[in-house]
């Protein structure tokens, strides 16, 4: 018996008390200062990598804080940190917690002169730094179980994970990287649904080939039957089948026959198998996996899950049916302007009669955008998630990002039916006279000029949320 499958017994048993199973990972043992004596404690690799994600998640809480006050950390580390041991240990042993963190942060950074026990280095590129350090020292946990395991895998012993997600919002708002930050990359298949997707995409099918001068035909799998094929000759992976925009397409028609393998039983492999009536896919399924499926039966195997996303609101382009969605969990992703990607947009803003060129944040221009569409009934998934621009798109050229697909968005697609005068202004000027901002173009030529493109009461709002920003740095 595996441990993490001993640990798991022990947990079954009637105790009022949790007991769970943790990745392998190395350990960071510290003392306190010792002056009423010295305590040991430790925190695991993988607990201090959460730490630090957790206050690089929350960097505008944590950043006024770099210098130690038991009072403000003890509050700080229980309102952001995520792990439970260590919101535990955060709350009697404050300080060594913090210590161990600091030096963290600036042995990776080679930050050891003057270093203090009672000062954080907060800066994100220091945090970003000790983050991928510690990435790098993660051992493999698969690979530690696989060693330590005195049988080999049998059918009885194949992960039971497996589950059927779609994640909905607006875009960037995370989607894909609340899917990815879940799934094992080596694991893991992915496929785009568009309205031209059809099952044979999904599935498979019989393609040609030239072969020696001749033409054979042979079974070309698709990412469905590649993802089955995986998870079955991986049992002790957890595997995962990831559909981007799965609204796009007809999705029922994609699935097929195989939407009956959706419903799950309690070990979560298909509960009701199909059978293959196409001898050409049997054949090849059973060539990759040692006749798993020589019955002619087809179910999801129980460490498959299958992973999607889609736009919220008006469903974008095709609806899901009824019967479709009820064998799906939904997870609704927000807005979350506090973990917004980090960087400003150059705009030139009108305020009090005057224009001048402001660097806007990110978070401040995608939250007052929204609030005004909103306003104005734009629909949810026509609005600006917080990840719709990135940090690089932020950071290496905020002007061509904003040109190239912030305006072009805003205007092609939101505002594109009479609505562009709740964001952009009316007027602009052209060889010193006023003229309507009718097109694109002008747009863009107007912003280059360095010209206020929109609606003043929003330039103003803007204005007046980055010099308050400006105040406070």
């Amino acid at each position: 018996m595996r441990i993490d499958e001993f640990v798991e017994n022990c947990a079954g048993l009637n105790s009022s008390m949790s007991l769970s199973y943790e990745d392998l990972a190395p350990s960071f043992k510290f003392s306190n200062t010792g002056r009423r004596g010295t305590k040991y404690f430790s925190i695991t690799l993988k607990q201090a990598l959460h730490a630090l994600r957790d206050i690089r998640n929350n960097l505008a809480q944590f950043s006024q804080n770099a210098n130690y006050d038991e009072d403000s950390w003890r509050d700080l580390f229980p309102r952001h940190l995520t792990d439970d041991v260590t919101i535990a240990l955060s709350t009697v042993q404050t300080l060594p917690l913090f210590s161990v963190l600091s030096k963290i942060i600036s042995v990776s950074n080679n930050l050891e002169a003057g270093y203090n026990d009672k000062v954080m280095p907060l800066e994100p590129q220091f945090l970003d730094q000790a983050i991928l350090y510690l990435e790098s020292q993660l051992p493999n946990n698969e690979a530690y179980l696989a060693a330590v395991s005195s049988d080999s895998t049998t059918a009885e012993d194949r992960v039971s994970s497996g589950i059927n997600k779609i994640y909905y919002g607006a875009p960037g708002t995370g989607k894909s990287y609340t899917i990815d930050q879940q799934t094992n990359a080596g694991h893991t298949f992915r496929t785009v649904f568009h309205p031209d997707t059809q099952y044979s995409d999904f599935i498979g099918s019989l393609k040609p080939a030239m072969v020696d001068g001749v033409i054979s035909y042979s079974f070309r799998p698709g990412c469905f039957t590649d993802a089955i094929v995986h998870a079955v000759t991986h049992p002790e992976a957890e595997c995962a089948l990831v559909i981007e925009e799965i609204n796009r397409a007809a999705a029922a028609a994609a699935f097929g026959e195989i939407f009956q393998l959706l419903d799950r039983d309690i070990s979560k492999a298909s509960k009701y198998p199909i059978h293959v009536s196409d001898p050409d896919w049997l054949e090849y399924l059973n060539s990759k996996t040692e006749g798993f499926f020589a019955d002619g039966k087809l179910f999801i195997p129980s460490n498959l899950s299958i992973l999607a996303t889609m736009n919220s609101s008006d469903q974008a382009v095709m609806p899901l049916d009824t019967a479709f969605k009820r064998r799906w969990e939904f997870e609704y992703l927000p807005f979350d302007y506090d973990n917004a990607a980090q960087g400003t947009l150059p705009l030139a803003l009108y305020y009090n009669g005057e224009v001048q060129v402001k660097h806007v944040q990110w978070s401040d221009f995608s939250k007052v955008i929204n609030n005004i569409l909103a306003v104005d009934h734009i629909p949810e998934d026509k609005l600006l998630g917080h990840r719709f621009l990135d940090d690089a798109e932020l950071n290496e050229n905020g002007a061509n990002s904003l040109k190239g697909k912030l305006f072009m968005y805003l205007w092609d697609d939101v505002l594109r039916h009479g609505q562009r005068d709740v964001v952009f202004a009316n007027t602009v000027t052209e060889l010193g006279e006023d003229v309507e901002l009718t097109t694109y173009g002008r747009l863009i030529t107007a912003y280059d000029d360095n010209q206020c493109v929109l609606v003043e009461h929003l330039s103003e709002m803007l204005f007046q949320m980055t010099i308050e920003r400006e105040e406070q740095q």
